[in-house]
């Protein structure tokens, strides 16, 4: 027993030399070059989240573009070939008896719960618009803009008609067939301050400063498509 006591503590005599040994090992070079590896990997991952954020942010916002758009476009096959009366300037607050937002007019293409009183319908929402902490009041943003002066050979239509009375919906929207020969016209577009329709608008200061993507806006076309335009005209 005694002999077998003693091949024991040899061997932990041994375990503990070597883990000293390997402590010992790791020298300041060592520890320098893990610390130069790791502000590598960091300043790589400084430069690539940034950018995927963006690419995120683009996505996000063309699949809430062409959902909105989509709903206007389905629309008119419910109500005798009239796009919907629309206001200019759209926010996302969805409200039973308010008319002219598209969250309300096309609700049912856009699986909206129809429920009484008003709401944020906060899944159409760009991220990179409901990240926004200006204007507040996120019910009252222009998240949208809609395309009021529509050139179709040499006449100029409102597609979604004017507001007569204030408060009340617009009136006067036109068929969809009439903008037959204006098919590649834009018809929504991300609203922001710099957005052309924006800039004389009463409701400017609803919509934020700068457009959320950068240097591109969401846009929306009559005839289905989607796509980020160059900051300018839409």
């Amino acid at each position: 027993m005694r002999h077998q006591s003693a091949r024991l503590q040899l061997g932990k005599d041994t375990i503990r030399g070597n883990i000293v040994r390997v402590r010992a090992g790791f020298t300041l070079v060592e520890l320098l070059v893990a610390i130069a590896i790791i502000a590598v990997l960091a300043g790589l991952a400084a430069g690539v989240v940034p950018g995927m954020i963006a690419r995120a942010n683009s996505a996000d916002a063309l699949a809430k573009i062409r959902q909105m758009g989509s709903a206007v476009l389905h629309y008119p096959s419910d109500h005798n070939g009239l796009l919907p009366p629309l206001f200019p300037g759209q926010v996302l607050e969805y409200e039973e008896d308010r008319g002219g937002r598209i969250v309300t007019e096309c609700a049912t293409f856009l699986g909206i719960d129809g429920r009484a009183g008003k709401y944020l319908v906060t899944p159409l929402m760009p991220r990179a618009y409901g990240r926004l902490a200006e204007p507040k009041d996120k019910n009252a943003m222009r998240v949208y803009v809609m395309n009021t002066a529509i050139t179709n050979g040499s006449a100029v239509l409102n597609p979604f008609g004017r507001v007569t009375t204030p408060g009340k919906p617009p009136t006067g929207n036109t068929p969809l067939s009439a903008l037959a020969g204006a098919g590649a016209s834009w018809m929504m577009s991300a609203a922001d301050q710099k957005q052309p329709n924006v800039t004389a608008a009463p409701w400017r200061n609803n919509t934020p400063a700068d457009p959320p993507l950068g240097n591109k806006r969401a846009v929306f076309r009559f005839d289905g498509s989607a796509g980020l335009d160059e900051v300018g005209p839409p």
